[in-house]
């Protein structure tokens, strides 16, 4: 296991405990504080490390935010429509369609660092498959010092 799979663990277990729900909070505060396209070339980045599962997740909660969120004039499926796919496309995970839906959602922040906050609270476990710069940054905000920790023997 890598230097960086240790601290992937390690910030995915914080999180999971009982103290991470402050450390959630903060995370959400990195999020709606990074730059919009910064922050979709992180989650771009990240869809080529996660499983079938996360990508699944991540696209369902952005159709979802995209219908529920009142800075958007439509739903979920429109914004897929927009975006050059489908909503049953990004419902079932497609890496490309969900790369097309984060690529629209550029124009859309408030619906993307909603989605990416609700997405994080709801799937902790998928930090560990989050692109480096993300997680460092989280890190970060987290108060975890990546310099700090031991790697590993």
């Amino acid at each position: 296991m890598s230097f960086f799979d240790d601290l992937k663990k390690m910030a995915t277990d914080f999180l999971a405990s009982p103290q991470g729900q402050g450390a959630v909070a903060a995370a959400s505060e990195h999020i709606t504080q990074m730059d919009p396209q910064q922050l979709a070339g992180h989650l771009q980045d990240s869809l080529g490390s996660m499983d079938a599962e996360k990508v699944t997740a991540l696209g369902q909660q952005l159709l979802q935010t995209f219908t529920s969120h009142q800075a958007y004039q439509g739903d979920g499926a429109q914004a897929a429509q927009a975006a050059g796919t489908t909503a049953e496309a990004v419902t079932s995970g497609a890496p490309a369609a969900v790369s097309s839906l984060i690529a629209y959602a550029q124009a859309h922040p408030e619906i993307l660092q909603a989605a990416t906050t609700a997405f994080m609270q709801r799937n902790p476990s998928a930090l560990q498959q989050l692109a480096p710069g993300l997680l460092s940054g989280l890190m970060a905000k987290l108060g975890i010092n990546p310099e700090q920790a031991q790697p590993p023997s």
